[in-house]
């Protein structure tokens, strides 16, 4: 996405799906992490969607450079909270 609003945090420019519901994100300093998302999805009944593949697969960055999925109940992820998922 290329229209990112300013925001006083970083935000994600860059999200593509790894494999072991992990992501692998650029954010607007220039630093690259890896997500495990693993633990978070499977604790937390409000991502159950994210389990299944085909919907972990259709990530994408939200207006405020967040980590969102729009499919299927819309789920996310802050960009002020990103780093503790590494």
């Amino acid at each position: 996405m290329n229209s990112l609003l300013e925001t006083p945090w970083v935000q994600v420019v860059e999200v593509m799906p790894l494999s072991g519901q992990r992501l692998k994100v650029r954010l607007t300093n220039n630093k690259e992490l890896t997500l495990n998302l693993e633990p978070l999805i499977q604790s937390r009944d409000a991502y159950w969607h994210l389990r299944q593949e085909r919907y972990f697969l259709q990530v994408s960055i939200d207006p405020i450079g967040g980590i969102c999925w729009l499919r299927p109940e819309g789920k996310d992820l802050a960009p002020d909270g990103l780093e503790r998922y590494l």
